[in-house]
């Protein structure tokens, strides 16, 4: 309904501010006449899935009801709200959350239609799940994970006198589920989860124990404790797995690949087995088949192999360059993913070199990202806007990484600023802000912005933030951020 807009100019800001989750949305619709003009851009984001990964930074669910509540009536945006909700019930990507999480902030406050819609939907989701055909289930079934959510919601939106009972009524539905057939025992675990988020363990421990012992009730319970048995027991299955050494797993790699142990070298730091790790450094700096060299290489990418502390564990940056020029694209592809993690000199001039006389590749920006140095910000921006958003996202990834380790001049005001107002990811755009923050860059405009943005991450930082500021400032200085925060929502707007 909403799939493709005509737009502007001033449109494509809030659009992209939207996709970000950026506060700045907020301080946009500070005018009747702003209100109007990016209606349908709201409406637009209501039916979409907007966050860049829910897995991570959760829904956008709270930024979109900040913008719905600019307006005189929520009704225009529920109807796209609830459309949408019945329509993603059995998908799975992460549409159904996200409407479910803003239903629910409705009927938090109050509104009718907004429960009734969950409650009509918990109906229809229970039906779909009760007759699907278990015996053609050959994969992952979207809806088992829909209905998690939709339990956590109705809960959440409950009034504390309604809670028991939409509890009871779940547990009952569920627990009917797992008496006809053991393949709902894990879903019942995961609603389990999912409440327990919303009442805390005590107080669902105690709300489950005033239950009358129904059936549905009982078989609920075991289906729980079957699943935490089996996890205990797996989990101690896998502490009990051996731990392999270096000449094993150099056999497994010239012969199979790395299939299962590409973790171990990084296993062996967390466990300090530094004779593992050089005795694999040695067997990698002597190793002449390009296909054996790559595993070995692989295994290292996936661990901290420069570290300064432990030197004589590292990898020959040397040997690690060489294969990075090397004629075999595996090779140097392995080389190239390791060399993004070295933070050093010699392998940020080595990408510099590169890119200049063979162009701009976006393996070759990832090394000189994770090596960045303060002469590099025309050429990182300039080069990050050709690509896709997944690779933009992984080349500033790899900056936030490469200030995390301070061992060169740590990232400039304006790689921050452009982190800020172009990261697509909550998590990304947070750890900018922290460092302006932690550098007292943060503008005014900045803070105003943060406070509404989608990320509760962020906007916790930025009402801390204001909390310091007004303990160590005057009155008179939180008045004039007050003042210069209107006046730049006015000058945005106008």
């Amino acid at each position: 309904m909403y799939g493709k807009l005509k737009l502007a100019d001033g449109d494509r800001v809030f659009k992209e501010a939207l996709l970000r989750g950026a506060g700045k949305c907020t301080t946009m619709l500070a005018t009747e006449s702003a209100r109007r003009k990016y209606r349908p851009l709201v409406l637009w984001a209501c039916g979409h899935r907007i966050g860049y990964d829910t897995q991570v930074e959760g829904t956008r669910a709270w930024f979109l009801y900040n913008l719905i509540g600019q307006y005189p009536s929520p009704e225009p945006f529920l109807d796209v709200v609830e459309e949408c909700f019945f329509d993603s019930v059995d998908k799975g990507d992460w549409m159904f959350q996200q409407e479910c999480e803003l239903l629910a902030l409705f009927a938090k406050a109050g509104n009718e239609r907004a429960r009734r819609v969950l409650e009509q939907g918990y109906g229809r989701l229970l039906q779909y799940l009760r007759h699907l055909n278990l015996a053609r289930i050959k994969s992952y079934v979207p809806a088992r994970d829909n209905y998690g959510s939709l339990c956590e919601q109705l809960v959440s939106c409950a009034k504390p006198a309604e809670a028991q009972r939409v509890l009871w009524r779940i547990v009952m539905d569920v627990g009917g589920l797992c008496m006809r057939d053991p393949f709902w025992n894990g879903m019942a675990d995961e609603v389990r989860l999912s409440v327990e988020f919303v009442l805390g363990e005590r107080r669902l421990a105690c709300m489950l124990g005033k239950m009358r012992p129904d059936p549905e009730v009982e078989a609920y319970k075991a289906a729980v404790l079957q699943v935490k048995k089996a996890y205990v027991n797996g989990a101690a299955e896998s502490m009990r797995r051996r731990i392999l050494g270096y000449r094993e797993v150099y056999r497994q790699v010239s012969e199979q690949g790395t299939t299962g142990i590409l973790y171990m070298v990084k296993r062996w730091r967390l466990d300090g087995r530094t004779r593992d790790i050089e005795g694999l450094v040695k067997l990698y700096a002597a190793e002449r088949d390009s296909v054996t060299r790559a595993g070995l290489l692989d295994m290292f990418a996936f661990s901290n192999s420069f570290n300064d502390s432990n030197r004589e564990e590292c990898l020959p940056l040397d040997c690690v360059l060489r294969d990075a020029s090397s004629s075999d694209d595996r090779l140097r592809a392995s080389a190239l993913r390791v060399l993004e993690g070295a933070n050093d000199p010699r392998v940020h001039d080595f990408a510099l070199d590169m890119l200049k006389r063979r162009g701009v590749s976006y393996e070759m920006l990832s090394v000189l990202a994770g090596n960045y140095r303060q002469d590099d910000d025309d050429l990182l921006i300039a080069a990050s806007k050709k690509f896709g958003e997944v690779r933009r996202h992984h080349l500033g990834i790899n900056v936030l990484k490469c200030n995390a380790g301070c061992k060169g001049e740590g990232l400039s005001r304006r790689i921050l600023v452009y982190l800020y107002e172009t990261a697509r990811c909550s998590v990304c755009r947070e750890k900018a802000v922290r460092e302006l923050g932690r550098r007292g860059l943060l503008t005014d405009t900045m803070l105003a912005e943060c406070l509404n943005d989608a990320s509760v991450d962020i906007r916790d930082y930025a009402n801390r933030f204001l909390k310091r500021r007004r303990g160590k400032g005057s009155s008179y200085r939180w008045c004039s951020f007050a003042a210069s925060v209107q006046g730049d929502m006015k000058a945005q707007v106008g």
